[in-house]
């Protein structure tokens, strides 16, 4: 059994179940979701949702025994605890990759974000598969994938909201500047003839009232906050990407199926001095944000 701590919105949910998929399935076992912390978060962070339950995954739950168990694991001490542990414990170390996580053996349980294509590259077939949301597109997503046929798509992410409501979340995620999304927006013109616009936010009212652009653009605001998924989906069928420093859009852009497109990340991915090495893939660009 391969069991994996999950917390966060939805694209560190994504992160947190790809790596964890990736050693299970190595391993020929079973995987488990410890779902604590959406009924338990810590003071300081944004309470959200369980959403891999959207998507055909291949994992159970785990049992109110088994989170009681776990409960050690959980701790901030747990390093300290190993000997004491029901499973193998594998932490994160910052945001490079730890080669731990690709050796693991069962009975391993995994704790971090995990966020580099390094943990799980090799299984992306699957994770299409896998990633693609069990209930089917609305009329409103339809009419937006229409538009997107059309043409050459650049999916835009403004990632505002707890960045911005939440002062322990601004100071250390920080926000990308408008100069950002016009360098990237050039950026892509340079390169891209007669782009279309597809701006997805969780602040639309702002987004519509300050990121103006020349080329045609189409505001994706018709999905409800629980219907996230929906807007993870359009962004992925969108031909380039312009992300924000957020999971949500990192997913956007990694599962699109156009692997010629252009995907543009900013610089720096955190207001706070936290290298992030291995996060942004080599193959797309980075633009100061």
């Amino acid at each position: 059994m391969i069991t994996f701590q999950a917390q966060g919105g939805l694209g560190n949910q994504l992160f947190q179940y790809a790596a964890a998929r990736r050693l299970a399935l190595r391993l020929g076992c079973q995987l488990v979701i410890d779902h604590h912390w959406f009924d338990h978060p810590r003071p300081g962070e944004t309470l959200r949702p369980l959403e891999l339950n959207r998507y055909p995954v291949a994992m159970r739950l785990a049992t109110p025994l088994e989170l009681l168990r776990w409960t050690p694991l959980r701790s901030r001490w747990g390093r300290y605890l190993k000997p004491l542990m029901p499973m193998n414990l594998v932490r994160e170390h910052g945001h490079s990759v730890n080669r731990d996580v690709l050796s693991a053996p069962a009975n391993s349980y995994l704790s971090g974000f995990w966020q580099s294509e390094a943990y799980f590259a090799d299984i992306r077939q699957q994770l299409l598969q896998e990633l693609t949301p069990i209930e089917p597109p609305g009329p409103n997503d339809l009419a937006m994938m229409d538009r997107m046929q059309l043409g050459e798509s650049v999916s835009v992410h403004v990632r505002r909201g707890d960045y911005v409501s939440l002062a322990s979340a601004s100071a250390y995620h920080g926000l990308c500047t408008l100069d950002y999304y016009r360098k990237a927006i050039a950026y892509v013109a340079e390169r891209v003839p007669s782009p279309t616009l597809f701006v997805f936010s969780d602040d639309p009212e702002w987004t519509k009232a300050h990121l103006k652009s020349p080329f045609p653009t189409h505001y994706v605001d018709h999905n409800p906050s629980e219907k996230a998924f929906q807007d993870l989906r359009l962004m992925s069928l969108c031909r380039h990407h312009i992300l924000a420093n957020s999971s949500f859009s990192w997913w956007g852009a990694w599962l699109s199926a156009h692997a010629d497109g252009l995907v543009i990340a900013p610089e720096r991915w955190y207001a706070v001095d936290r290298p992030t090495p291995d996060l942004i893939p080599a193959r797309w660009t980075r633009l100061p944000g």
